[in-house]
């Protein structure tokens, strides 16, 4: 979906060639899931370079069938790298939640105003649109609404948890509490935006979390690169509610 803010995808003789170049660079670098890496490029979003490499890498090594929950999605971009992983993979499903309304933190809400101001359809429908571009659309089912909302009618254990929403300390942990519980042992937490000394106010949800993790003795850290952190889940199992 091409915005003012997204240059990669305007139809300038610049913007065409950066892609091409960014797609083989991709695709040596990732093989068959740098096809996807590179279609996530073409989505506005801010999961890039080894943040993404490391997300899509998690969603590929999970095993057959998994069920990865993501609570955030806006126009695709990390939604993407999950579902072009277990296409890669060769089954699983990408369950995203979100209001598609641009809520969240006081600082992100004006941002995904602007963006969704510039494009030229509904961010539900861009979305949708560049799912179907990224040709993932059939791997992904929708759930719009409130996280806390669509947690309170799950019913099936998780076995990667993307949590990249509302980044306020309150919005992060409404979402953790009500979606851990279905955390497989040995399933995936990853964050965004949560290098343990990041401190925004209203922003560092994902930060202050990260540190809870890492003293806890529930999970242990899977890997990490730039602002993203994965977390495995140790003990416990899948209770639900």
């Amino acid at each position: 979906m091409a915005t003012a803010k997204d240059p990669d995808v305007l139809g300038t003789p610049a913007g065409a060639f950066k892609l091409c170049f960014l797609c083989v660079r991709d695709l040596v670098s990732n093989g068959r899931l740098g096809w996807y890496i590179w279609q996530s490029r073409r989505v506005v979003g801010w999961t890039r370079g080894e943040e993404a490499a490391l997300l899509a890498t998690t969603a590929l090594n999970l095993p057959d069938s998994a069920s990865i929950v993501e609570v955030g999605s806006f126009l695709g971009c990390s939604t993407i790298l999950l579902a072009g992983a277990r296409a890669v993979g060769g089954s699983g499903r990408v369950h995203s939640v979100d209001t598609f309304l641009n809520s969240g933190d006081e600082l992100s809400k004006p941002v995904y105003d602007a963006i969704a101001a510039s494009c030229d359809t509904s961010v539900l429908d861009g979305f949708i649109r560049n799912l179907i571009r990224a040709g993932v659309r059939d791997l992904v089912e929708i759930h719009v609404g409130e996280s806390s909302g669509v947690a309170t009618r799950w019913n099936t254990p998780i076995d990667l948890l993307v949590l990249d929403g509302d980044q306020s300390c309150d919005g992060v942990q409404g979402a953790f509490h009500s979606w851990s519980p279905w955390l497989k042992p040995g399933g995936f937490v990853a964050l965004h935006n949560a290098e343990p000394s990041y401190r925004v106010a209203g922003h560092d949800g994902h930060a202050r979390l990260a540190e809870s993790l890492l003293a806890s003795e529930d999970f242990d850290l899977a890997g990490c690169a730039a602002t993203l952190f994965v977390f495995r889940r140790l003990t416990g199992r899948a209770t639900g509610r």
